[in-house]
């Protein structure tokens, strides 16, 4: 499975531009939207959206490609970021300089807004936790890959197939 790093940084871009007035969007609850969004695909069509490696971490999911990607849009002048304080913690806050053009299939479009409709409320702690119960996190060790065909053995709570 190849990334997908255009994609995969199209669909950032797009959560930072549909989020960006909501103060807890830091670094933990974009890569917890995009954990849920590529699985949620993965449920419904077989495929990954962005092909990324997700890491069981003692937290949470860790994407691979997360840092590197965010690094590359600042140094390109895609985004900026400011450490704020939210509540009592320290977050790094993201924000577009200017707003791409999106182009998403149906399918796509239909994933990713519901994703952030659904999730993008929840603060980083809540999502983490959230996150933790989804069998993808659940049935691998530590430090391990997660496996996309683990969704197939999601609880109803998490499932987004109608079976």
């Amino acid at each position: 499975m190849d990334f997908k790093k255009e994609k995969y940084i199209k669909i950032i871009l797009y959560i930072i531009s549909r989020c960006t007035h909501k103060e807890n969007l830091g670094k933990t609850v974009i890569s917890v939207l995009l954990y849920f969004i590529d699985f949620n695909y993965y449920e419904l069509y077989g495929e990954s959206l962005t092909n990324e490696v997700y890491m069981k971490s003692r937290i949470g999911v860790v994407p691979k490609h997360f840092n590197e990607n965010m690094n590359q849009l600042i140094r390109s002048h895609n985004l900026y970021y400011r450490q704020e304080v939210y509540y009592y913690y320290l977050i790094k806050r993201y924000y577009l300089r200017q707003i791409p053009l999106f182009n998403f299939t149906k399918e796509e479009q239909m994933v990713i807004d519901h994703v952030i409709y659904e999730l993008s409320d929840f603060s980083a702690t809540d999502l983490l936790i959230y996150q933790r119960g989804d069998m993808p996190y659940k049935l691998v060790d530590l430090d391990s890959e997660l496996d996309y065909n683990h969704v197939f053995y999601r609880d109803e709570l998490y499932s987004v197939r109608k079976y």
